[in-house]
C-alpha cells in the first residue's frame, strides 16, 4: 500500500527475539483444495519440469511483443478504440473542460481535467503578497495536515510552493505526480492573477468529482495514475536484455505484462534462477540496480521477472491491487504457478532450487500466501519466498473470507511436518505509526511480523530470516532487494 509519509515517526523497536530469526537460506496443476493428507513436502533436490495447465484460449492470448514501456503506452490510451468507446458510454461528457481552468474560489479547482484542492491561491489574489495552506498527506489518518505559507508575490509563491513540493518528494512522494501537482497548481495561479479561468460553483465541482473519481473509466482522467517509477536512461541502456510479454489469465479474466529480464552475458544454455516480482509498477529501479550488481560482479546472475497489470490499469490503486493480491490470492498463484512459469520455462530455463518469488505490502499478504501454499501444486517453481511489510490489516485483506486462516499459515503445518523453503521477511520499523488508523483490533505491520515468527517458532522452523529496516513501509525495499540479491545467490 504505496502512499506518501511526511512525517517522520518515532522508531518502533521489536523485541529481540524478532529481529534476526535464525537464517537459512480444473487443473492437475491447480491448489489441491480438499486435500488433508499429511505429508513431509521433502524438497527434491532433482531437475524438475513444470507442467503448463494454461487453457486453449490462454495459450492463444498469450504473446510477446515488442519492448512498450519506455513508450509510456498508457499516455496513449485516450487515443485507443476502448478509450473512444468508453468516452461515447460516459453518462457525462467533460471533453471540452480539457483545455480550461474552472475555479470554484476557496473551495477547489480544476485544471485540465484534474482536481486541485491545495495550497488555493488567496481569495481575490492579484499576484501581490498572500498567504494560503498547504496540505502535507498524512497517511496515518488518510487526510492532510494544513501548514500556512506566505509569500511576497507570484514568483515567490512558486519558489515556496517549490519547496514544499520538494518536501513531498523527499517523504517519498512520487517525483512525478508531486512535480505535476505543482504545475497545475501554479497554472491555477497564473490563471487567477490574470483572470482567464472560469467560474464554477460547488455543485458542478462535486459533479465531476463524482465522475473523475467513479464511473469515467479513465475518459479524462490523466494517465500520471498510471504512471511506472523508473528511470528512463537506465531502462533504456539495458532494454536489450528485456523481453515484454502480455498473458490472459481466464481465471481472473485479467491481462498481465510480465517483463523478463535477462543478465549479463545471458547464456542460454545455462539454467539460472528467477526473482519474481509482484508490482511491477514499483519494481523497475530495482531492476535497473539490480542489473548493474550483476554487471559489476556483486551478484551470481539471475532473470528478473516483474509482473504487472497491463498498461490500461491503475497499478497505483489498492483496490485494483486488493482484489488481485489479497481477495484473489489463490488464482494469482495458480497464474504464477502453473502458467506464467511454466510458459517462461518454454525459452529461458530456471534453475528452481535459487528462484524466489518477492512481494511487499499488499503483496507481502500474497507472498506469505504462496509460501504457505506451494505444497498444494504439482509445479513448484520457488524455493525462496520475501514477504515484504506484509500488511495482514489492510481492509482488502481483513474482508477476504479465508482472513483468519492466515494465523495459521493456512492449514500448512496440519499438511506437512517440516517446512523446506527459505524465508526472508522485512519490514521499516517506523512504519507503524504510518498507518495506525487502520488497524483497529488486527495486528499491526510489526506485531503481524512478530506473531509470524513466534508462530513458525514454535512449528520448529528454522529457514527463516528476519529484518527490520530504520525506514517506513517501502522506502527500505530497494536496499531489501540489493542485500538479499548480493548476500543470497
Amino acid at each position: 500500500m504505496k502512499k506518501n509519509i511526511c512525517k517522520q515517526a518515532a522508531a518502533v523497536i521489536l523485541s529481540a527475539a524478532i529481529i534476526f530469526g535464525t537464517a537459512g537460506c480444473g487443473d492437475a496443476g491447480r491448489a489441491n483444495e480438499t486435500s488433508e493428507t499429511e505429508s513431509t513436502s521433502e524438497y527434491e533436490e532433482t531437475e524438475r519440469v513444470l507442467v503448463n495447465h494454461m487453457t486453449e484460449k490462454e495459450l492463444a492470448a498469450a504473446e510477446k511483443t515488442e519492448f512498450m514501456l519506455l513508450d509510456k503506452p498508457w499516455e496513449s490510451i485516450q487515443t485507443s478504440e476502448s478509450y473512444q468507446a468508453s468516452e461515447s458510454d460516459a453518462s457525462e461528457d467533460y471533453s471540452d473542460i480539457k483545455d480550461k481552468i474552472l475555479y470554484c474560489e476557496g473551495i477547489g479547482a480544476i485544471v485540465h481535467c484534474e482536481p486541485v484542492f491545495n495550497a488555493l491561491p488567496p481569495k481575490g489574489y492579484d499576484g501581490g503578497a498572500g498567504t494560503t495552506y498547504f496540505g502535507h498527506f498524512d497517511s496515518s489518518t488518510n487526510d492532510n495536515t494544513y501548514e500556512e505559507i506566505s509569500f511576497d508575490n507570484l514568483e515567490d509563491a512558486k519558489k515556496v510552493l517549490r519547496k514544499e513540493y520538494d518536501e513531498e518528494i523527499a517523504n517519498g512522494y512520487p517525483k512525478v505526480p508531486a512535480d505535476d501537482n505543482y504545475e497545475l497548481l501554479i497554472a491555477l495561479y497564473g490563471a487567477v492573477v490574470s483572470g482567464n479561468y472560469e467560474e464554477i460553483d460547488q455543485a458542478f465541482l462535486d459533479e465531476y468529482l463524482e465522475y473523475y473519481y467513479g464511473t469515467n473509466g479513465g475518459v479524462v482522467q490523466d494517465s500520471d495514475s498510471m504512471y511506472w517509477e523508473m528511470d528512463d536512461e537506465k531502462v533504456a541502456a539495458i532494454k536489450d536484455n528485456i523481453s515484454e510479454y502480455h498473458l490472459y489469465d481466464e481465471e481472473l479474466d485479467i491481462r498481465f505484462v510480465v517483463h523478463v529480464t535477462t543478465p549479463p552475458d545471458y547464456d542460454k544454455e545455462r539454467k539460472y534462477p528467477a526473482l519474481v516480482m509482484t508490482d511491477a509498477v514499483w519494481r523497475f529501479n530495482d531492476v535497473t540496480a539490480l542489473y548493474g550488481a550483476m554487471a559489476e560482479g556483486k551478484a551470481e546472475p539471475q532473470i528478473l521477472i516483474t509482473i504487472g497489470f497491463a498498461y490500461d490499469i491503475d497499478s497505483w490503486d489498492n483496490e485494483v491491487r486488493g482484489n488481485i493480491l489479497c481477495d484473489h490470492k489463490k488464482e494469482f498463484l495458480d497464474f504464477i504457478t502453473d502458467n506464467m512459469m511454466p510458459y517462461l520455462n518454454g525459452e529461458y530455463g530456471f534453475d528452481y532450487d535459487k528462484s524466489t518469488l518477492f512481494g511487499h505490502s499488499q503483496g507481502g499478504v500474497f507472498t506469505h500466501y504462496a509460501a504457505f501454499n506451494y505444497d498444494r501444486y504439482e509445479n513448484q517453481p520457488f524455493k525462496n519466498y520475501i514477504i515484504g511489510s506484509p500488511t495482514f490489516w489492510t481492509p482488502y485483506f481483513t474482508d477476504v473470507s479465508d482472513y483468519e486462516d492466515y494465523k495459521k499459515e493456512y492449514g500448512y503445518f496440519e499438511r506437512n511436518s517440516t517446512y523446506d523453503r527459505n524465508l526472508f521477511i522485512a519490514a521499516g520499523d517506523m512504519e507503524d505509526e504510518d498507518y495506525e488508523e487502520y488497524y483497529g483490533d488486527n495486528d499491526s505491520t510489526l506485531e503481524g511480523v512478530e506473531h509470524l515468527t513466534g508462530r513458525l517458532d514454535k512449528q520448529g522452523v528454522t529457514t527463516y530470516k528476519v529484518k527490520i529496516y530504520q525506514s517506513h513501509h517501502y522506502q527500505y525495499v530497494p536496499d531489501l532487494m540489493m542485500e538479499y540479491l548480493t548476500k543470497t545467490f
